[in-house]
């Protein structure tokens, strides 16, 4: 017994090291052919750019007015709340492909390893999110001066709406399987995935905040962001294949 134990030992090994390489390639794949459909029909991206753009004027029309003391005070809810609005818009339509083709279980059904069917959607909504940024972040530095903070610390400013973004997309992405096949799966979303990524988004504008007003600790605030991203990841890619399944077989029944 011993020796088949050892011997079972280095299959095993083998076969996740095998599987770990495989994911990436999968879900690039993956990823890459959704981002050439949204590119040749950019409903999606249309849709979500418009959206940010008139988040933006409205907020202009709304706060512009207030005076720059209140500014590093407001920019960040701004952001983070467009990013909210934005990423719920985007993860409602994620789906909506397999859903109206009903090719659900087929997916299921091919050799595709189901964490790189999580990995490439929530990198389609990673990419869909921040390019909205890119619209949003040189809106909100127009419209209020002490956004120039943005301009000033690029990089920070990025690996900023990166991490932020990532830890939304990774909940939000599971909980868009979860409801891939609901009749009323817009508002079940919007439901579930507020409360549930609150915190992300706080520390988030905290973050921002942090940023804006130059605080001295900003990157132990960037690492406990990164933190909670690896922690948001890990969880929802260990739960996504049995809510996955489970999807696929009420979308069977």
């Amino acid at each position: 017994m011993p020796a088949c134990d050892v011997t079972l030992t280095p299959r095993r090994t083998r076969a996740t090291s095998i599987r770990m390489m495989r994911i990436p390639r999968q879900a690039w794949l993956l990823a890459r052919n959704d981002l050439k459909q949204e590119l040749r029909d950019m409903e999606l991206a249309l849709t979500a750019a418009f959206f940010t753009l008139v988040v933006v004027v409205m907020f202009g029309l709304s706060f512009a007015s207030l005076g720059e003391s209140t500014h590093p005070l407001v920019v960040p809810g701004l952001l983070w709340l467009c990013v909210a609005f934005v990423g719920a818009l985007t993860l409602t339509r994620i789906f909506d492909r397999e859903r109206e083709a009903d090719t659900l279980r087929a997916l299921l059904a091919a050799p595709v390893d189901r964490l790189a069917i999580y990995f490439a959607k929530a990198l389609v909504t990673l990419t869909i999110v921040l390019g909205c940024c890119a619209v949003l972040v040189p809106g909100l530095v127009l419209l209020f001066p002490a956004a120039q903070e943005f301009v000033r610390a690029p990089w920070t400013t990025l690996l900023l709406l990166v991490l932020g973004c990532v830890g939304y997309v990774a909940v939000g992405t599971l909980f868009a399987a979860g409801l891939a096949t609901s009749s009323g799966k817009n508002v079940l979303l919007s439901v579930i995935l507020y409360p549930l990524t609150t915190p992300v988004l706080i520390l988030a504008l905290i973050k921002t905040r942090a940023l804006l007003e130059g605080h001295p600790s900003l990157g132990s605030y960037v690492g406990q962001l990164a933190a909670l991203d690896v922690i948001l990841l890990v969880v929802s890619a260990w739960l996504f294949e049995s809510v996955l399944v489970g999807t696929g077989r009420r979308g069977a029944r």
